[in-house]
């Protein structure tokens, strides 16, 4: 295999779990409010509480907007960097959670696939770790492409 089959393999696993993490979480809007109210309580400021109903939606839509964007190969670098970037943001938050619960414990759910899945803070911290490894991969390999296509002019499609 080459280094664009590769990539692409990565890209569309990456804008899969994007689009139906933001798609789940809209179905359960409600719910995802609640889940952005008790991490934002926990581990980001109180401020978030009363904000919560606001994140929750753009949360979802930039989710879905970066998956959806990413099955175009025009898009590549600017949604490589967005999902590297929302990666490791949720890699803090579900490490924090999982390594340094609250006085009340950690949250038993993150809510990353709305209701359909319910992930464990372990469970959620190792999906988050691998999907910003494989974010990084993506960042790489666009950016490696994007210097071969600088030099020699020309995009080598095998």
């Amino acid at each position: 295999m080459n280094i664009n089959t590769i990539n692409n393999i990565i890209r569309y696993v990456l804008a899969g779990c994007f689009i139906l993490s933001g798609s789940l979480k809209a179905a359960g809007l409600r719910a995802f409010e609640q889940e952005v109210q008790l991490y934002g309580d926990a581990y980001v400021g109180g401020w978030v509480h009363d904000y919560a109903y606001g994140i929750a939606i753009a949360v979802c839509a930039v989710e879905i907007a970066v998956g959806v964007a990413a099955l175009w190969r025009r898009f590549a670098l600017v949604t490589g960097m967005a999902f590297l970037a929302m990666l490791i943001f949720f890699v803090y938050l579900t490490g924090t959670n999982l390594f340094l619960p609250t006085m009340m414990g950690s949250i038993e759910t993150c809510g990353c696939f709305g209701e359909l899945v319910h992930f464990t803070p372990v469970s959620s911290f190792v999906k988050s770790a691998v999907l910003a490894v494989m974010a990084a991969a993506n960042l790489y390999f666009i950016l490696k492409t994007e210097r071969i296509v600088a030099r020699t002019g020309r995009e080598n499609r095998r």
